[in-house]
């Protein structure tokens, strides 16, 4: 996990070319099943081409980020924290999953420093969403950072779209806690 908020960090940083909104829909906590869903081809997926599929999301418990690549300056207070904790990736895996709809950002840009981070760090999904397919299908907020978190069942534990505040880190940092101590699929 440290590796991950590590080698993020530059990628954050190519944010902040497109205008900024904010809205905040608040957060769910809650065992939910959401549709599996699918990105290849044109849709995107894994970094290298490949495709991605949320059954991955399966096995331990995984915590995935779906973000706005100009909004993710203000996933770092929440990064820090979780680098801060050390979780161990035997039990909790990393998505990010950039949403490259949401940007003037052009993609050769974004697939360029998502492949760079993706090599120096095999810990992380690096994923592209091109067409908003995860904005559809788990109806997550466009334009904007959409944290979930999800169990060893594939459940989804927790979700939260809009701005990060303490509270939110906090109580995100306790969902884990409970998921990878417990081992349980809730």
């Amino acid at each position: 996990m440290r590796r991950f908020i590590l080698k993020m960090v530059p990628l954050l940083l190519i944010g902040g070319l497109a205008k900024q909104t904010f809205s905040h829909t608040g957060n769910t906590s809650g065992q939910t099943s959401l549709p599996g869903v699918s990105l290849s081809g044109k849709d995107g997926g894994l970094h290298n081409g490949k495709p991605w599929n949320s059954n991955v999301l399966r096995d331990k418990a995984n915590l995935l980020f779906y973000i706005d690549p100009d909004k993710q300056k203000q996933v770092k207070p929440l990064l820090d924290r979780l680098d801060s904790l050390n979780f161990s990736t035997e039990k909790l895996g990393s998505t990010f999953i950039l949403n490259t709809s949401a940007t003037i950002i052009p993609d050769f840009i974004l697939r360029h420093k998502v492949a760079e981070r993706a090599r120096a760090d095999k810990t992380v999904r690096y994923v592209l969403d091109l067409n908003r397919v995860l904005v559809e299908k788990w109806q997550l907020k466009d334009n904007d950072i959409n944290i979930l978190l999800f169990d060893a069942g594939g459940n989804l534990l927790f979700k939260h779209s809009g701005d990060i505040s303490p509270d939110l880190i906090q109580g995100l940092i306790e969902k884990i806690k409970t998921s990878i101590n417990t081992g349980d699929v809730q």
